[in-house]
């Protein structure tokens, strides 16, 4: 058994070591390995000279490893495997998902001598119950170096830190994975959370060095900030929120009816399309002191009269109408497409008997140009159209 100091050292050296996991082949890699454009975008030189379908593959692969070898694995994480070894049972990310799908499901046809050597290993082994801070030491730096690997491939595929349910998973995993290797239950305990934050603390700090920036989840969504409001992306779980607000008739007036939950999810769909397409979209409003969604604010491109033009909208809660949130949250709006996007032109198409909407336009310094006429299900509906140029 290697001792106290020993394990120190070496983990202090593998901390120093520079470098990144190649989004392509998953292989962590001296920065050396990387170089210019693959640098910046974690593809090392070997995955860069690739053909783009072998690319492709292999990021299939790394995807079909990851979940299979997930604890507990997810319904998606299912679907993706099945999906896989249809769609591409051809290529080697199919052929893997098969594999894999069949050695979950038992399918495969064990060796019988590897039955016998099972069950003699699990007669020979009784598992222990030890919590992580008595671990010896060994046991111990191989857990740190199986937690640090696996957070760090997180960050490195998803661009943000683990938190939450997703940081949860991959506590399982690893001691899952500890438990299956040593034959000991790891009981988490004060050392072993300090461990983790640790842990994060350290590669993001890593992460900066290198001039990348990571955020949470939740901080990486926010994309303007006022006095009193986060205005940030959408995602699908706001589906109860948006619902509870978006059902109401007299919020959505403009729309003349209240959204039903498949509305709902179909207006998710399209502004998670257009944050991928455009860059924008509407964004959901947070209230700062409570947190709570109250509403939408944001851009969209659209056609009127035939030109093409940058909508500014809102939707807000009427349970928080009168407060200057809709002014507040849109003037944001309005900062952000003249200075981030470099927008020359913003307009809104706002309905004649929307006089609220039509105080807020002109609070924010937005002028009548003209008028349109949308169609609605299968309805004319007049619009008034106001608008701002950068500089004013």
């Amino acid at each position: 058994m290697q001792s106290k100091q020993k394990q120190h050292n070496i983990m202090a050296k593998k901390r120093n070591q520079q470098g990144h996991c190649c989004r392509i082949c998953g292989e962590y890699k001296a920065n050396e390995k990387f170089s210019g454009k693959g640098h910046a975008r974690h593809i090392c030189k070997e995955c860069q000279s690739l053909p783009e379908d072998v690319k492709a593959d292999k990021v299939r692969c790394n995807e079909v490893e990851r979940a299979a070898f997930k604890y507990p694995m997810s319904r998606q994480d299912w679907e993706l495997l099945e999906r896989y070894a249809k769609k591409y049972k051809d290529r080697e990310s199919g052929r893997f998902a098969q594999d894999m799908l069949d050695m979950k499901r038992g399918n495969h046809t064990p060796d019988e001598d590897m039955e016998e050597e099972d069950d003699l290993t699990e007669s020979i082994y009784e598992e222990e119950n030890i919590p992580f801070a008595d671990l010896e030491d060994d046991i111990r730096y191989q857990l740190e170096e199986l937690l640090s690997d696996n957070i760090n491939e997180f960050m490195v595929h998803k661009d943000y830190i683990p938190e939450g349910k997703e940081l949860d998973n991959i506590n399982e995993w690893v001691l899952k994975e500890t438990r299956d290797t040593f034959f000991i239950k790891v009981i988490p305990d004060a050392a072993y959370d300090s461990l983790v934050a640790e842990t994060i603390n350290r590669l993001v700090k890593e992460w900066e060095e290198d001039s990348f920036e990571v955020k949470t989840c939740s901080a990486s969504l926010v994309v303007m900030e006022t006095e009193r409001l986060l205005i940030r992306r959408i995602t699908r779980k706001d589906m109860d929120a948006l619902l509870a607000i978006m059902g109401k008739p007299e919020v959505m007036y403009a729309w003349e009816h209240g959204f039903t939950k498949k509305d709902v999810r179909k207006w998710i769909n399209r502004q998670l399309t257009r944050y991928r397409k455009d860059g924008f979209g509407y964004f959901a409003v947070i209230l700062k002191e409570s947190g709570k969604l109250i509403g939408q604010a944001g851009l969209m491109k659209s056609t009127i009269n035939g030109n093409e033009a940058v909508e500014l909208g809102y939707i807000l809660d009427n349970a928080y109408w009168h407060n200057g949130y809709g002014t507040e949250a849109t003037r944001a709006c309005l900062e952000y497409a003249f200075g981030e996007l470099s927008l020359e032109t913003v307009c809104c198409s706002i309905r004649p008997g929307n006089k609220a909407s039509i105080r807020v336009a002109e609070r924010l310094g937005m002028t009548l140009c003209g008028s349109h006429t949308v169609i609605y299900n299968e309805k004319e509906m007049p619009h008034l159209i106001y608008e701002m140029k950068a500089g004013n």
